[in-house]
This record gives C-alpha cells, structure tokens and sequence, in this order.
C-alpha cells in the first residue's frame, strides 16, 4: 500500500512538473500551481491543509519553554516566535515538513503572474549554465554567503561550481558535487512576491555523500532580466 502511493505521488509530480514545462515553453502566464508532494487539492483547501495533522508531531524549544507542533500552522507559529526543535529527530521532520507549509504560506498569497518570465525553462533538462549558484550551498552559513556573491556577480552555477554534475533522475533534478549531493524538485510557481513576474519555490534535498548530514533548503527563485538563468531572490529556509 505505501509503495503504491508512492509511486502515486512519483506519476503525479512527473505529469505535474510536465504541465508546468509545457507553459513555460508556451509563454503562458498561469495562476499559481504546485506540486502533489503538498497534497493540496486547491487554493480554497489551503486553511484545512494548514491545520492538518502531521504523521509525527514536532517537538521545539525556546529556552526552557517547550512547544509541540502538530501540523503547520503550529510549526510556522513556533519558528516565528524563534523555536527550534529539540532534538535530531524533530530536526529532521522540520526540515521537510517545514519546507511544504512555507511553500503552501506562500501560496495563500501568490497570484497569476502579470508576465511569463520563466518561457522555455524546464527542469528536466536544465544545465549548470541556467541554475544559481546558491543550488551549490548545503553545508552553512559561510557557503551560503559565497554563493550569495557569486550570484550577485552574475554568475550561475556552472560559473561558481563547474565540476558540479547535472542530471535528472526520478522526477528531480540530481546535483553532485565532490562531497554532497543535492536533488531539487519545483514545489510551487507564481506570483509569490506581489512583482509580477513568474517565480518558482525550489525544495533542495541536500545530502553529505560521506558522513550522515542531510537537510532540505527552500529558494525563492526567478530568472534574470532578458531570459537568462534563475536568480534566487531569497532563502525561506
């Protein structure tokens, strides 16, 4: 049963990801769509998809007080008030859990693009040449902050990291570097910041090739003026 819905989910986000590359390569500018990985059946649903359970509650703690997060709405609330979970286990649900209900937040105030800035892009295929820098950051702060640079020097991924390999592979896009691996799935796209242009959430699944590291970062992305490779205009977690 758990390897049925798996696969599920897995057909779901190929046909989906295939529709979003489809618009792109048309010039449509959509309304905001996402992913089944949120398992959101419409915008209208948004308020009960918050309140959702979780599988497994998410212990936090601030100071001595002590807070559990059931479902997103919760999860979101604490982090806002400055808690952080309490120990790895609750680390790693937040990661993940904590990537989707930033991206269905940032649905319940997205909007249908004024413009298509995103034509002819489609993860499936995309090269180093078209990605950002900021892709190639997950072990902390100080390569965050080196990538932030790059970007802002104009330079992709391909620029920053060159030996940095590309492919796509079950449904997401593979990022492989000498001691990490990234895979990057689309969660959502639209209009997330009120400037009207198409903008893309992008969940990076990050994983230490040696060693037991693994974290999920969430990039607002959009692409740079005159069509050329994304751009990340922040880091939501």
């Amino acid at each position: 049963m758990i390897l049925r819905r798996c696969l599920s989910i897995m057909l779901s986000a190929s046909l989906a990801l295939a529709s979003l590359c489809a618009c792109a390569q048309r010039g449509q500018a959509a309304a905001p769509t996402w992913s089944p990985r949120l398992e959101l059946g419409s915008l209208a649903a948004l308020p009960a998809r918050l309140e959702r359970p979780f599988q497994e509650p998410v212990d936090l703690v601030k100071g001595d007080a002590h807070v559990t997060a059931g479902n997103c709405a919760a999860l979101l609330a604490a982090r806002a008030q400055g808690a952080s979970p309490a120990g790895d286990r609750d680390l790693a649900i937040a990661r993940d859990e904590g990537a989707k209900c930033i991206a269905l937040a940032q649905l319940s105030r997205a909007r249908a693009p004024a413009a298509e800035s995103l034509a002819g892009f489609d993860l499936r295929t995309a090269t180093a040449a078209q990605l950002p820098a900021m892709l190639a950051t997950p072990f902390g702060k100080r390569d965050d902050r080196a990538a932030r640079a790059a970007e802002d020097r104009g330079q992709t991924l391909k620029d920053y990291k060159p030996e940095v390999a590309v492919q796509f592979a079950s449904g997401m896009l593979v990022l492989k570097g000498d001691t990490w691996e990234c895979r990057v799935e689309v969660l959502a796209r639209g209009d997330f910041d009120g400037s009207g242009r198409d903008e893309m959430l992008l969940a990076a699944h990050d994983q230490a090739t040696e060693g037991r590291f693994e974290s999920t970062r969430l990039l607002l992305v959009a692409r740079r003026a005159g069509g050329g490779a994304l751009v990340t205009l922040e880091r939501l977690q």
